[in-house]
């Protein structure tokens, strides 16, 4: 856990490469995608980052991201 520095204007600095943490890791959405940009005005991801970052979570979070099962092809049903 590291201490988040608030910048010039006393906000919580958010950036693209914590965004695309945050999808990543918690709804595991491609961060390029339309749903994506969707997910993030519609759930408010940036609020969400900044409370993460000031309770000291950001870190935790994001790094819950898991590797996908080496059976993720068995899922779909023409795979079988």
């Amino acid at each position: 856990m590291r201490p988040y520095v608030l910048d010039l204007f006393g906000e919580v600095p958010v950036y693209h490469h914590d965004i695309d943490a945050w999808l990543r890791a918690v709804p595991r959405i491609e961060p390029g995608t339309r749903r994506a940009a969707h997910y993030v005005e519609a759930w408010s991801v940036v609020e969400k980052i900044k409370a993460a970052k000031l309770a000291g979570r950001f870190d935790e979070i994001v790094d819950q991201v898991e590797a996908p099962s080496p059976f993720w092809w068995t899922r779909f049903s023409w795979a079988r």
